[in-house]
């Protein structure tokens, strides 16, 4: 009996590779509402920027790839790291003309840093190709804080920390990609969506206000395979 089993399980499940991957990252980070008054002298314009797709930044992983069965069917885990930049908003102060000056702004942007782990399915399509579905859930990391001054005006490190402060440490995301596989390259192009926000709130002077912000990315992979197995069935 056991002598019969054997070759089944062996088929059932299989490793088929593991590897490194690196990849360009173009990151969208809408945030809602557009508009966000802070009385009585501030307010941030999310939608400020105008170049929604410059914002770049990279992805290293470690994954691998366990064959399911002979259907084709496949999962993938990575254990990876982020590093991108989020879309700039514009940061609005002295709005009550207090200096006399009049109002002015200046510019922020998250600097979106994250460990992630990802449990990807996939499915071979012929003996290069496969399309990949599958969780990510990231632990995000706020930005240093700045010294604040007090009175200082206009207080740029206080609401500058106010924004650090609103990242949520824990978000899960969701990847969907293609890709090919040549030797030991392994190349795919994924889309990432956002399942819970990068922020939802933040507190400036004792007041919180809705700040709902999500992520979303486009990602340009290449991978080198450390091990690949060397009889690969045909799909």
């Amino acid at each position: 009996m056991l002598v019969i089993l054997a070759p089944l399980c062996s088929n059932a499940q299989h490793l088929e590779g593991f590897g490194l991957s690196g990849s360009l990252n173009v990151t969208q980070t809408p945030a809602t509402p557009e508009g966000i008054y802070l009385a009585p002298d501030y307010a941030i314009a999310t939608n400020g920027d105008r170049s929604k797709y410059d914002e770049t930044g990279y992805r290293l992983a470690a994954f691998g790839r366990w064959g399911i069965g002979r259907a084709g069917f496949f999962v993938q885990p990575e254990v990876g790291y982020t590093a991108t930049q989020g879309q700039c908003y514009l940061v609005l102060y002295d709005l009550q003309n207090t200096t006399g000056l009049g109002a002015s702004w200046f510019v922020f942007g998250h600097d979106i840093r994250r460990w992630e782990v990802s449990a990807l399915a996939g499915l071979h399509l012929g003996r290069r190709g496969y399309v990949t579905l599958g969780p990510v859930v990231a632990r995000n990391q706020r930005e240093a804080l700045l010294t604040e001054t007090p009175g200082a005006y206009p207080a740029s490190a206080k609401l500058y920390n106010s924004l650090s402060q609103s990242v949520i440490t824990w978000q899960t995301l969701a990847q969907l990609g293609i890709g090919i596989t040549v030797g030991r390259f392994d190349f795919n192009a994924r889309l990432e969506q956002s399942l819970t926000p990068y922020t939802r709130r933040l507190t400036f002077d004792g007041t919180t206000y809705g700040y709902k912000q999500q992520i979303r990315q486009g990602l340009l992979t290449a991978g080198f395979l450390l091990y690949k197995r060397k009889e690969t069935p045909a799909y």
